[in-house]
């Protein structure tokens, strides 16, 4: 009879050496994997750490920039109640600029953006009202309030009756923001702007398109009022 040849230590061991040398390697191999998940745990745990940091983080700092706003505003509110202030003007000025230095990807620094180019504004300071508008836009081209400070830009042009720079800026804002639900806002701007360099035609297609597309709301009713106030007619 042939006998069986072959190279494999194991074929010819000791059953009893046989399953000594299973349980070693199976212990070796649960022992890594025990390893692995340990270190796999731990890994999960830092990134959830980092995670919930972050958001402890930003919160926390939504909350700074909220009430470092709130200081401004009743500042400022003191200021109108109370007459002309100086101080106190001046300190809310600086409050809302600190907001929207300190924490401008914060909710609360786009509302000081609004609030000090409002303020601004309203005093006649149409150079300053602009270039707070501006800051923004160029930091923020699409920020939560880009068509506000953009309309903002193109109001200041407005009072100063710089008509030209307030068609460009309001043409402008239209084309880019044209699916933007305060839209015909700065439609009616636009055609105050286009009135002002004589361009009633013009003004007067885009007051009646106002009208067609915005039927029985406030817009409409400027609209309608502007076409009557300027002795334009709907067609």
């Amino acid at each position: 009879m042939t006998r069986l040849r072959t190279n494999n230590p194991d074929w010819r061991a000791d059953p009893r050496q046989i399953v000594a040398g299973g349980a070693t390697r199976l212990t070796a191999f649960l022992t890594n994997r025990w390893k692995w998940a340990v270190t796999a745990a731990l890994g999960l745990l830092a990134l959830f750490a980092v995670i919930a940091g972050y958001f402890l983080w930003s919160g926390r700092k939504d909350t700074d920039a909220a009430t470092l706003l709130q200081k401004a505003a009743t500042q400022l509110e003191a200021m109108t109640q109370n007459g002309s202030d100086e101080a106190k003007q001046v300190e809310g000025i600086r409050l809302l600029r600190a907001v929207i230095e300190r924490y401008s990807t914060t909710a609360a620094a786009a509302e000081a953006t609004l609030r000090l180019g409002t303020h601004y504004y309203a005093a006649g300071k149409y150079g300053e009202a602009r270039s707070v508008y501006t800051t923004y836009l160029q930091k923020n081209p699409r920020g939560q309030i880009a068509f506000s400070a953009a309309l903002g830009v193109g109001d200041t042009y407005l009072a100063e009756r710089n008509y030209e720079k307030a068609v460009e800026t309001y043409s402008r804002l239209t084309e880019q923001f044209s699916q933007e639900p305060l839209l015909p806002e700065a439609q009616l701007h636009l055609a105050a702007a286009l009135l002002g360099l004589n361009r009633g035609k013009e003004a007067n297609e885009l007051l009646e398109k106002v009208v067609a597309t915005y039927p029985n709301t406030g817009w409409a009713q400027r609209a309608q009022s502007e076409l009557y106030r300027s002795g334009l007619s709907l067609r």
